[in-house]
């Protein structure tokens, strides 16, 4: 704490055997750093256990050094709205179940959000991006439109692959394995739309992305 600069240097003795964390909760605001539904805790914890399994004592100087630390993992806690709805979305997407019906909920009504109905490759991902009130069209779309939709470009989190024959939806969410919503199977599963962990090539498509996704 006195390398800090918040308790006057003096030789070493007990008074100085504050714990860490409690020295940590008394000083987070003055970084700058607000806790957020327990995170910052985590983050702190965290480090302690590393610098334990490291051989170090179960406490340690609250320093530049730990404030640097502690600061890492926070940052790697922290979760985006934008990954929130790219983790709800691929949660979403394991709810389907059905067979490939071709032309399936492009009757021009409004998008079904019943994922154990039967779609083709465009009306499944249009409904999913739908939901999230990501796909811009009050219908369903098919897979030429895709190759324009959207940004330009692979996503932080999802990913649009467009062709004028298929598309399909590309995962990339930190922490989680990758994984594609399509309806070919290539190597993974039946056909029809499911999550899949295979990978496929995507050089023949357009890559898209939702804005700020």
């Amino acid at each position: 704490m006195s390398r800090a600069g918040y308790w006057p240097w003096q030789p070493f003795d007990d008074v100085y055997n504050v714990p860490f964390s409690q020295a940590v909760a008394g000083m987070k605001a003055e970084h700058g750093v607000k806790p957020a539904s327990g995170v910052w805790t985590e983050a702190t914890q965290a480090v302690l256990e590393k610098l334990k399994r490291e051989g170090h004592p179960s406490e340690f100087a609250y320093d530049a050094t730990a404030v640097v630390l502690i600061r890492q993992e926070f940052a790697k806690r922290q979760v985006s709205p934008q990954q929130k709805v790219a983790e709800e979305m691929l949660a979403y997407c394991k709810l389907f179940n059905d067979g490939y019906c071709y032309g399936g909920e492009h009757d021009g009504s409004f998008l079904d959000d019943d994922p154990h109905d039967c779609y083709d490759c465009s009306s499944s991902c249009s409904s999913v991006l739908a939901k999230f009130g990501l796909l811009g069209y009050p219908t369903a779309i098919v897979s030429g439109t895709f190759m324009h939709w959207g940004e330009p470009g692979r996503g932080q989190f999802i990913t649009i692959h467009a062709a004028l024959d298929h598309v399909w939806i590309e995962f990339t969410i930190p922490g989680q394995s990758w994984c594609r919503f399509d309806t070919s199977p290539h190597g993974c599963g039946p056909r029809g739309a499911r999550v899949r962990t295979c990978m496929r090539d995507a050089s023949r498509f357009v890559s898209r992305h939702p804005a700020g996704y």
